[in-house]
């Protein structure tokens, strides 16, 4: 089977390996400063051209998430940008079916059918491609949780002097991340204080023995904070809740752009806050590879029978 793939950070290069391990033949392009120096394998091919990538291959794969500006491919090891738009018109020129796996695919990219039947499920598609959103994908979510919260406990070991065994570890969102989050933490021994907005969700904090809060309890308990951790993707610590907290407390923003914590006042009044996002390509680049393969075949398996 060949392989094309576009763009990409470490987990993608790392996939680009498992493939070519497999004996696949991976053409890619915008990983020349990964694989420069460091091709394991004869059979991965780096392609000049985007493109030779398209034309070689069925199934594309590119980066997630696809995007970070709307404008360029995120492509960390390429020698030159890949806007996002040379990328649609090389596309729409290919003249075979194919797939291409994406995350987060921008909803002006792919064609809107003028009419869907009720229930219909709707196809993205650019041209004669079917474009899949890896980030749709409820699996590939939970399983990216997993090195996301691993990640999230070494930074906490990592920027502080004291151990997670007895810290107060505010949780800020109880979805996918924050779940984990939570049971992982308290493993650890940590003290567990979750905040959420549904009644039902609160009910599940405190059934696991967690500390509930709502989002207007928060300025009561600030001041006991060692370790907050924000999943939200919008502003929940501003001015008035950092000022509670204590100097000594580390706050780490998993949330995606534009994130939930006013970063530039904390660091202002000398709170330790790291923005971490990216978790999953940055520190278990193989294990978040290994399942975007895992996915990935599965629905090429599908899509064979």
């Amino acid at each position: 089977m060949n392989i094309s793939i576009i763009g990409g950070d470490l987990r993608i290069a790392k996939l680009a390996e498992m493939y070519a391990k497999e004996t696949n033949t991976v053409y890619t392009y915008g990983l020349e400063k990964y694989f420069e120096d460091n091709i394991k394998y004869k059979n991965i091919i780096l392609c000049s051209k985007i493109e030779d990538v398209i034309a070689n291959s069925n199934y594309i794969i590119s980066s997630m998430p696809f995007t970070k500006d709307k404008i360029n491919v995120n492509s960390p090891f390429a020698k030159d940008k890949i806007t996002i738009e040379e990328l649609k018109n090389k596309l729409l020129k290919n003249e075979e079916r194919k797939i291409f796996f994406l995350g987060g695919i921008p909803q002006e990219y792919y064609e809107i059918p003028r009419k869907l039947e009720q229930g219909t499920k709707q196809e993205k598609k650019i041209g004669n491609i079917e474009l899949i959103d890896l980030l749709e994908i409820e699996e590939l979510t939970i399983l990216n949780a997993i090195p996301t919260v691993e990640g999230t406990i070494k930074i906490a070991i990592n920027e502080r002097e004291e151990t997670i065994h007895e810290s107060n570890i505010l949780v800020c969102g109880f979805g996918r991340i924050g779940k984990i989050l939570c049971d992982r933490f308290s493993k650890l021994g940590a003290n567990i204080y979750c905040t959420a907005r549904k009644d039902s969700d609160l009910a599940w904090i405190r059934e696991k023995r967690y500390i509930p809060l709502k989002y207007s309890e928060l300025k009561n308990y600030l001041n006991k904070i060692d370790i907050a951790i924000n999943t939200v993707p919008y502003m929940i610590l501003r001015k008035e809740e950092l000022d509670l907290f204590n100097e000594n407390t580390l706050i780490i923003d998993l949330a995606s752009s534009p994130g939930g914590v006013d970063t530039n006042y904390a660091k202002q009044i000398g709170i330790n806050t790291i923005t971490a996002l990216g978790i999953p390509g940055k520190e278990m680049p193989k294990t978040a590879g290994n399942y975007i393969k895992k996915v990935i075949d599965d629905i090429i398996n599908q899509k064979k029978n």
